[in-house]
């Protein structure tokens, strides 16, 4: 299923629209949101980003599914770590966590799971803040690697169509 999924996304991704640079930055835009703990607005984010930076929508919502019901939980727990080390020393954060972690991978209408977003940036802005400072700091380099990995496979997967296209073994 997993193997699956995967080559459903490289699918999706080959079939992006657009030069190599303006196909990876829009896959580092939305692997970069997903790094930050705003899950209700992952998609919101990425696709205002990408207008702002001119880079492809679609590459940043697929760039978004980095983050998944799969690796959440360690994206969550990832930004508080960093965010913790380098910016606060309180344990009590963690609850906080844990409790609105609980309430996304709840089984509740997402009208609900933002309500329970929202609650926790009233109540614990302060965890909230460390985890976004948390998120932009592991966000950064794996938005940069992806760019940098998206933009190789876009020009190899097209420099290969093209040299099976002029050899006749495409229609």
């Amino acid at each position: 299923m997993v193997k699956k999924k995967i080559a459903g996304f490289i699918e999706k991704l080959k079939k992006l629209h657009g030069d190599p640079h303006y196909v990876a930055l829009g896959m580092a835009i939305g692997v970069f949101v997903a790094c930050t703990p705003t899950i209700p607005f992952h998609s919101i984010l990425a696709v205002a980003l990408a207008i702002l930076l001119g880079a492809s929508k679609p590459a940043a919502l697929l760039g978004v599914w980095v983050s998944n019901p799969f690796t959440v939980l360690f994206l969550y727990f990832a930004c508080f770590k960093v965010g913790h080390f380098f910016f606060d020393d309180s344990v009590k954060a963690l609850k906080s966590i844990e409790i609105l972690i609980n309430h996304i991978e709840s089984d509740v209408e997402f009208s609900q799971k933002i309500v329970y977003f929202s609650e926790f940036m009233k109540t614990k802005i302060r965890t909230f803040m460390i985890m976004n400072l948390g998120g932009v700091i592991i966000g950064l380099p794996f938005g940069l690697g992806s760019y940098f990995f998206t933009k190789h496979l876009i020009s190899r997967w097209r420099q290969q169509y093209n040299i099976q296209f002029k050899k006749g073994h495409l229609s």
